[in-house]
């Protein structure tokens, strides 16, 4: 017979394919001349460039493997031998080298077959039709795959089973259940093959109706189906959360296997009903058939997931009884990664530990928890040694997930050069692996580094999405650079990217540390007009941007507004009122969020603690703490931390050391906050301790652990301590001193009266002194009556803060002290002409429940005559022993008789007249100013304590004092 030759048309495909396989001999390159076979049917007559793709996916396979086979070489000579006389014959050769090409994934050879049955008329009968389809379907080509469905004349259930099938892995169920009907239409039976992809088509769409619907038809043409079919179907109702029918379904199924038990476990375990579950795994042993791993992991999974970790922990380690039951790497790996998630990364570690020591090698997820949990903790070296133990594991090092987490665990823990150049040995990379290290810039502040991985991104042809710009705006904000984060996320929108709750909460969190409510309300006005809900994201990033841009009032109105209140709202609107001061608010809406059935969380807990602090009311503090207990808050650094911090501004150094001593796990921030507490008490020698037993640990302190370390020598008068500290810093620690610091030292000196080495320290500072600085040495001056250098001072911090009324009274008042009433008369006038006002002294008292406010001079106290009274008797009896009135602290020049009448009406007598009116005698008196403590009120409370054998504790706007038995904790130094 005369070769068959299938290159004499212009095809894009010839003989030489990557096979290796040639059809056709060089020499014969003309059709034969012998009548062909019936042409195709008019529906079909299309030409091969209608149904070949423009591009084929290759499956490489050498020709050596087709050799092995032996399968394929002879196709040229199948071709050569077939009778197209024979039609039956002819397609059954077709379709046999088209099953052959789909086994052996020679898609390029199977399309040349195509194009030859095109060239030669083949008619394309069902049998043949369906395997040309299948054939398609799996080699790729789905739109010629459907092109090649829709023109076909005749379809059997064979072409409908090839097409849904393609269409279900393509996960376009809708697609799925489209033809499903569209085969009913046309009476085309369907088959056990169709009926599983339909059903998981119903699962993957949340639709039991439909799916019902579809079994209903099943049982009414008298389908009753095969295994898969019925485990399909009882699948889709798991999946749909109808347990209650999948199980009637599963109790008429006569046959049940191991399989189908663990999807009844596992549908239980989803929907959290554990007593069902176990139930189940019990009936299952009734029926004889035990549990396996997949059966009790399937359990852990769904206990780790909801935060049940002790009953996870409990069937992994114990393995509840069950002697078949061996942990796996599922096991270990949904236990760690459940503790990941659910806040206790510390243990996930521990857990992994155990698992290697085990014996049982992890997996890329994992890894990927172990890395995540890596990160939340900061612990960069063990984030190292793991990605040693990946790199030994090369399966593990070049994993697209382990390597997304490695990227982001290094940046998160300031490592951008390995995360750097993790991503650039990345063999493969996804958009995440971008979104990583642009993150990752964004969280380091490197906004050149991130717009240069922008445009890299684009030359390769990678395309952003919402998760990319969302990481640059979030990441941004979280760092501080407001005004950067607001640039990109002017850059998205120019993209034509619409942004979602994150990008706007971001951006709101960005006008707020700009201080921007001009924009912060523009954004508002677009929520509001484009609908979005504002339960969570939005509605607290709203309610903080309308805080921090001093307009409380409207982020009450937004909270007011707002129809679903989460906790997320409620933790904004508390922290919002604690910050601006307004305690008394906060810790009110901590009572309507309990009375509303909303759980309060951690961070409630750290956001109400504050509002305590604000006005040193203890027993709210306490009532807080027991909360916490109660509900089993005590968890997290951040708690502990608060409650260290709310016990030492409530003036409780003892319970604040309490608290720091029960810590688990120690972070630097709760060294940090215990120094804070013992420096604002006046203790500055226990603050030196408790740094050096830091150092000895091991902990490495930070800028702020100096700050605080150097304040604390400062109140304490410790100037060798102070500057041993300060040297240390770089000596030891590479920290350079920053302006906060240096402000210490200033004050530190000039407290002590050494004006002269405060002024040439400042001359040698690196920058130029700010206002603080400047103000440290002013406060000093006060103390120490320096009217020469209070002036130069004064002269430098009014051109630095011409508003601040505090400097302006502070000048007045050494003028004062040093009789110079003119000249305090003139900073006087010089305030009017300024529109300066200064805040009057006021002090604060809570007694039976309610807050008495008392302002000097202020006589509308219901309680006035007794108070009065009271400081009347009181002055008889400190002078008896020995107390003097200053009169230095009147700001008048008036006799020295009104003087001393001037002082009875200070604010913090008539606090502590009232206190000691109204409370049981022995009880401590909690008085707070907002002002600086004055001297005379110092030494009288002194006195009061003394005689009324009472301690008072008054907290100023700089530190505390405790009064006990005629002495000061602050020991005259302040």
């Amino acid at each position: 017979m005369q070769s068959i030759a299938i290159t004499t048309t212009p095809f894009f495909l010839h003989s030489n394919f990557e096979t290796g396989i040639t059809l056709i001999p060089p020499n014969s390159l003309t059709p034969p001349s012998y009548p062909l076979g019936k042409r195709l049917t008019k529906a079909f007559s299309v030409t091969v460039f209608e149904i070949l793709p423009k591009t084929a996916k290759t499956h490489e396979i050498s020709t050596g493997y087709f050799s092995e086979k032996g399968e394929l070489n002879n196709v040229s000579l199948l071709l050569q031998s077939m009778g197209f006389e024979n039609p039956d014959e002819c397609n059954e050769t077709y379709a046999l080298i088209l099953q052959k090409c789909r086994k052996y994934y020679a898609w390029q050879l199977g399309l040349q077959i195509h194009a030859h049955m095109i060239v030669f008329g083949v008619e394309l009968c069902p049998f043949l039709g369906s395997q040309l389809l299948e054939f398609y379907c799996k080699s790729g080509c789905f739109e010629d795959a459907r092109k090649l469905f829709d023109k076909m004349p005749e379809r059997n259930v064979f072409s409908w089973t090839s097409v849904i099938g393609m269409y279900s892995s393509l996960g376009d169920h809708e697609e799925v259940l489209d033809l499903f009907y569209l085969m009913i239409d046309e009476r085309v039976r369907p088959d056990h093959f169709i009926f599983p992809k339909v059903f998981k088509a119903c699962s993957e769409l949340k639709d039991y109706r439909l799916g019902k619907d579809v079994h209903d038809y099943m049982l009414s043409i008298g389908f009753e189906g095969n295994y898969c079919v019925k485990r399909s179907l009882l699948d889709m109702f798991i999946k749909c959360g109808r347990m209650d029918i999948a199980r009637m379904l599963f109790e008429e199924m006569e046959f049940k296997d191991l399989v189908m038990w663990n999807m009844m476990v596992s549908g239980y375990v989803t929907n959290e009903d554990f007593k069902k579950a176990f139930k189940c795994v019990n009936d299952m042993k009734l029926d004889g058939i035990m549990p396996d791993q997949v059966t009790w992991n399937s359990i852990i999974t769904g206990y780790a997931r909801i935060g049940k970790l002790k009953e996870a922990s409990r069937i992994l380690f114990k393995k509840d009884g069950s002697k078949r039951f061996e942990p796996n790497v599922v096991s270990w790996t949904a236990l760690i990664t459940g503790n990941e998630q659910n806040g206790h990364p510390y243990e996930a570690l521990q857990i992994f530990r155990k698992m290697v020591m085990g014996g049982e090698n992890p997996n890329s997820v994992t890894i990927a928890s172990v890395i995540s949990a890596c990160t939340i903790l900061s612990f960069s070296q063990h984030g190292k040694e793991v990605h040693g133990y990946c790199i030994k594991r090369d399966e593990l090092d070049s994993d697209l997930l382990v390597g997304n987490s490695l990227v982001d665990f290094y940046c998160k823990c300031q490592s951008l050069d390995l995360a750097r150049q993790k991503f650039r040995n990345m063999k493969e990379k996804d958009l995440v692996s971008w979104n990583a290290l642009l993150s990752g810039y964004a969280l380091s502040g490197c906004r050149e580094d991130a717009f240069e991985l922008l445009r890299e991104m684009d030359l390769q042809g990678v395309e952003t999405d919402i998760i990319t710009w969302n990481g640059l705006i979030t990441g941004y904000t979280k760092n501080g650079h407001g005004e950067t984060a607001l640039e990109f996320f002017y850059r998205m929108l120019k993209t034509g990217r619409y942004p979602n709750r994150t990008s706007i909460s971001g951006a709101l969190s960005a006008c707020a540390q700009v201080k921007d409510l001009r924009l912060g309300k523009e954004i508002h006005g677009y929520v509001t007009r484009n609908k979005y809900d504002m339960s969570t994201g939005i509605g607290s990033a709203l309610i903080s941007m309308y805080s921090i841009c001093g307009s409380l009032e409207a982020a009450c109105s937004v909270f007011n507004h707002l129809s679903t209140i989460d906790i997320v709202i409620w933790n904004s609107i508390i922290s919002a009122c604690a910050q601006k001061g307004c305690g008394i608010s906060a810790l009110n809406l901590l009572r309507q969020m309990i009375a509303s059935d909303m759980e309060p969380d951690t961070i409630t807990m750290v956001s109400a603690l504050p509002a305590c602090s604000r006005f040193a009311v203890l027993r709210h503090g306490k009532e807080i703490h027991q909360l916490i207990l109660r509900r089993g808050l005590d968890f997290g650094n951040s708690i502990w931390n608060a409650l260290i911090d709310m016990y030492g501004r409530c003036g409780s150094v003892s319970k604040s050391r309490k608290v720091f001593d029960l810590i688990p796990q120690r972070d630097l921030v709760s060294w940090n906050v215990m120094i804070s507490v013992y420096g604002m008490h006046g203790l500055g020698v226990e603050a030196v301790n408790l740094f050096h037993h830091m150092r000895d640990i091991g902990v490495k302190p930070n800028h702020f652990t100096f700050t605080n370390l150097l304040s604390a020598c400062s109140h304490s008068g410790l100037i060798d301590e102070g500057w041993e500290s300060f040297k240390m810093m770089k000596s030891e620690y590479a920290l350079e001193p920053a302006m906060e610091q240096y402000s210490c030292m200033v004050d530190l000196m000039a407290r002590s009266g050494r004006f002269n080495d405060s002024v040439e320290f400042m001359k040698k500072m690196p920058f130029e002194p700010n206002a603080a600085v400047w103000g440290s040495l002013l406060g000093a001056c006060r103390i120490h009556c320096n009217v020469e250098i209070a002036e130069y001072a004064a002269g430098k911090i009014f051109e630095l803060e011409p508003l601040c009324s505090g400097n302006y009274i502070l000048l007045a008042n050494i003028y004062a002290t040093a009789g110079r009433w003119e000249d305090a008369a003139q900073i006087r006038s010089l305030m009017r002409k300024k529109g300066v006002t200064k805040n009057p002294g006021c002090s604060w008292i809570e007694v039976k429940r309610k807050f008495h406010s008392f302002i000097v001079g202020d006589v509308s106290h219901p309680s006035i005559d007794k108070i009065m009274e009271k400081i009347k008797s009181l002055y008889l009896e400190i002078k008896e022993i020995g107390y003097v009135p200053n009169t230095d602290f009147v700001l008048k020049n008036v006799d020295e008789a009104e003087k001393e009448f001037s002082l009875c009406g200070h604010s913090e007598k008539l606090a502590i007249a009232f206190g000691l009116i109204s409370t049981p005698v022995g009880t401590p008196l909690r008085i707070i100013k907002n002002l600086r403590i004055c001297g005379d009120c110092h030494s009288a409370t002194k006195y009061i304590s003394k005689v009324e054998n009472r301690e008072i504790i008054m907290r100023d706007n700089y530190r505390f004092h405790h009064f006990v038995d005629g002495v000061c904790s602050c020991r005259d130094y302040w």
